[in-house]
């Protein structure tokens, strides 16, 4: 387990050294003493890598988290942990998107520290040596897929959003094979008759270590906001799903992720389970479990990834019957979802950074009208007119704006009008800013998180404008944090979501509210999307 145990010499003072320095932050936490950091002034303190669970290793791979075991003395938390096990596929993602602002000699390239030992967390507050009423917590859930990821990269540095007034707590949870992995043997020895939703069993384990402690760092417990982007946005639908999330969080914001697809269901992933096995050459019986917990984490890996591309494995999660016993999109269509506010939206053109996910379609219009008809069916002449191609140099264009809209504009329209539909508020955004240079990528997938977390990495370019939307940004969602509202402050007022009015925030160089956002096209979309939400559970 990685632990670092604070050296007397780390804390010699040089002649002159501040208050700061003489007096490093330290907090208790699940019995444990770690030792932080300032950043800014002795009221601003950050501390990385606390262990939020055991090292999930040996006999605890593909176990629910346990608590771990509390170390004597002070212990560092000035360096983030390990992230969990992964492939490096996000480098190359970040210089691909760089590369159309001809910037990406200017994307650092750090070394994947990569380990199955990584349940860790980081918090930054900056409520150190005041005394005030407790602040809003915002526990922040990474992207990536369920394949990569990490809550201590640059972009999700919480100090710039902290200063808001908030304390920011980022996570790390089990990714891949590692966190979504089902297999007849794994169920049996579950005491819930359950597997494969380790992922989300250490984010709710992240959770539940914020409830224990986060008081202890100026933090309020019963104003938890659970916010992330992509898979992260939508592995928390998936958390509002849930019943083990009763109390752990008050409000939520999905970021460019909502359900959009039906779900396998125990028996379905345990097949995928055992196929992976399969793959490594171990066969069902007796001593597979044993066999597969003692294979290194690399082969597990390997097979996983060329599963994954063949259209074999997913990591996602499923209706497991214990962290998940429905379907998440008709828990949400019906209502039944954590009754908490929601803040909810997506990018214009997400899909331009998505292009590995896009389907093979024949740049002529001929292959396009194909395509169409063979995926919308009856509505396929309608679409064509919403989304027209009338030459092959058009046709990537129409197929990133409709993957675009039936993936992420039109699903969280539905997840928006499912909550309120309950009496809850929920607040629908549309995030339409393009950077200067940009216009090839328009507002792509994870475009919004510079503004959210104030963080302006050196290979991104952005103009006064940039940072007037991302001071909007950065109040509205803290101050949703603080009450479930997003409104006050002298912000454009921002209108909760109702299917009656049909009202979003448009975010981008002026933020504005309109009213309608695809409706006609997301009105045919949701049909055939509420029938994907109401399929999958038991195979």
């Amino acid at each position: 387990m990685q632990r670092r145990l604070m050296v007397a010499g780390l804390l010699c003072l040089s002649p002159g050294a501040g208050l700061a320095q003489a007096t490093p932050p330290r907090v208790a936490a699940d019995g444990e003493t770690f030792e932080g950091t300032y950043f800014g002034s002795p009221n601003n303190a950050v501390f990385k890598g606390i262990p939020y669970a055991a090292p999930p290793v040996g006999e605890l791979r593909w176990q629910p988290p346990r608590r771990h075991a509390v170390h004597p003395g002070v212990q560092s938390a000035l360096a983030a942990g390990a992230s969990c096990f992964q492939s490096d596929r996000l480098t190359a993602w970040t210089k691909g998107i760089a590369a159309v602002f001809g910037t990406q000699d200017k994307v650092e390239v750090h070394p994947l520290n990569a380990s199955e030992d990584c349940l860790f967390l980081n918090v930054w507050t900056t409520l150190w040596n005041r005394r005030s009423a407790p602040a809003p917590v915002m526990v922040w859930i990474h992207g990536g897929s369920n394949l990569n990821g990490e809550g201590s990269t640059p972009w999700y540095d919480g100090a710039a959003l902290a200063r808001r007034g908030v304390i920011v707590v980022t996570i790390n949870y089990r990714l891949g094979p590692f966190g979504f992995l089902s297999h007849p043997a794994l169920t049996a020895e579950s005491p819930n008759h359950a597997s494969g939703n380790y992922g989300l069993l250490d984010q709710l384990e992240a959770l539940r270590w914020v409830q224990r402690n986060i008081s202890a760092f100026g933090g309020d417990p019963s104003r938890v906001t659970v916010f992330g982007e992509s898979a992260g946005a939508i592995d928390i639908m998936h958390l509002m799903a849930s019943p083990l999330s009763k109390g752990l969080f008050q409000r939520a914001i999905a970021e460019s992720g909502a359900p959009m697809q039906g779900m396998m269901g125990l028996a379905g992933a345990e097949a995928v389970g055992v196929k992976l096995a399969g793959a490594l050459g171990i066969e069902p019986g007796t001593g597979a479990l044993a066999a597969l917990r003692a294979r290194p984490a690399s082969d597990i890996l390997t097979a996983a990834g060329r599963l994954l591309l063949a259209g074999q494995f997913a990591p996602s999660p499923i209706v497991d019957g214990w962290v998940l016993t429905g379907v998440t999109g008709q828990v949400f269509d019906e209502g039944r979802q954590l009754p908490v506010p929601l803040l909810i939206g997506s990018n214009a053109l997400e899909m331009t950074s998505l292009q590995f996910y896009l389907p093979r379609v024949e740049h002529t219009p001929e292959a396009y009208r194909r395509w169409l008809e063979q995926t919308t069916g009856p509505a396929a002449p309608r679409m064509a007119e919403w989304y027209p191609a009338p030459s092959g140099a058009e046709v990537e264009g129409a197929v990133v704006k409709l993957i675009t809209n039936s993936f992420f504009t039109c699903p969280s329209r539905m997840a928006a009008r499912s909550v309120s539909h309950t009496g809850r508020p929920a607040y629908l955004y549309q995030f339409t800013r393009v950077l200067p240079g940009g216009e090839k990528l328009g507002a792509y997938h994870s475009a919004e998180i510079a503004y959210v977390f104030g963080n302006w990495m050196a290979w991104l370019p952005h103009e006064a404008v940039d940072d007037k939307l991302s001071d909007t940004m950065g109040r509205y969602w803290t101050q949703f944090a603080g009450s479930g509202n997003p409104n006050g402050g002298g912000l454009p007022e921002w209108p909760a979501y109702t299917a009656k009015t049909d009202q979003h925030l448009e975010l981008g160089s002026q933020v504005r509210v309109g009213t309608g956002l695809l409706r006609e096209p997301c009105d045919v979309f949701d049909p055939g999307l509420r029938a994907q939400w109401q399929t999958g559970g038991t195979g």
